[in-house]
């Protein structure tokens, strides 16, 4: 592009062929306008079609870390969290948030405190009073379903169905082979309570690998069953990844950036969900 319009660019900036005289380089905006395009933002700069979306006036309108108003996927003390609902909730008031969705574990899971039906039905009730209280915030009621190595989950549909909000995730048996592994999901997802699925790939980054899936029919249950996608903001995760993200967006599947957060310390890392989105 450059040199159809006689110029030449490299580490110093952008010149001239004819003159030798430098142009634009100052900064990265000149960079572009010298070149007749929009500024494109470092995380699209992957050669996956930026430039011709740039040239058509077709650049998407990037996240910002400033448009998150909530967060549907928080731990409290009721299961592995550090803080109580009340602390977690000041906590998403003071980053100007508007919701929170407490989304604590249930029962399934040995390695934590998980919630049996009694005790949701206890922690709607603190939820209901905490509410009651509050103006221009909203806290929901939630839990993170473990899907079992089966795609049951590990509460009934009737306690399900008294919550606003349900995500599902795999917690176990990590290593089934790719046709159960989907099938498992796929089942969990069919659920009609599950609104989100939670770190959809599974991978602990250094850790653990992602599931053996085949994606493609993931994203068409989700779509059939009006399922929305986590972009788990975890620095441990960051799952859905990039990729995968965009693949979700263009299949018509909302995604929502979660911090899966335990302490509140974690509210913090919804930059690196935010990031994640941007680079989708």
């Amino acid at each position: 592009m450059a040199k159809k319009k006689g110029l030449k660019i490299s580490e110093y900036g952008v010149f001239a062929e004819r003159t030798g005289k430098r142009i634009a380089g100052r900064e990265e905006e000149e960079i572009y306008e010298a070149l007749g395009l929009p500024y494109i933002a470092p995380e699209l700069r992957e050669d996956t079609g930026e430039i011709e979306a740039a040239l058509k006036g077709q650049l998407p309108d990037l996240i910002r870390v400033e448009d998150i108003r909530g967060d549907l996927h928080v731990h409290s003390t009721w299961s592995d969290g550090v803080h109580t609902i009340r602390e977690v909730v000041d906590a998403a008031r003071r980053r100007g948030y508007r919701y929170i969705a407490i989304t604590d574990h249930s029962k399934g899971l040995g390695i934590v405190r998980g919630l049996a039906a009694e005790d949701l039905t206890r922690q709607r009730e603190e939820i209901a009073r905490l509410n009651q209280g509050l103006r221009d915030f909203r806290i929901l009621t939630g839990i993170e379903a473990n899907i079992r190595a089966d795609g049951t989950l590990d509460l009934p549909d009737g306690v399900l169905a008294k919550l606003d909000f349900v995500i599902a995730s795999v917690h176990s048996a990590f290593r089934q082979d790719q046709q159960t592994m989907t099938e498992r999901i796929v089942r969990a997802v069919s659920n009609p309570y599950v609104r989100v699925l939670g770190h959809p790939t599974g991978r602990l980054l250094g850790e653990l690998e992602p599931y053996d899936l085949d994606f493609d029919r993931l994203l068409d249950a989700a779509r059939q069953h009006q399922l929305a996608m986590e972009i788990n903001a975890s620095p441990l995760r960051l799952d859905l990844n990039d990729a995968h993200a965009r693949r979700a967006k263009e299949a018509g599947i909302p995604l929502v950036i979660n911090t899966d957060t335990h302490t509140l310390a974690e509210f913090d890392h919804i930059h690196l969900g935010v990031a994640t989105a941007r680079r989708a």
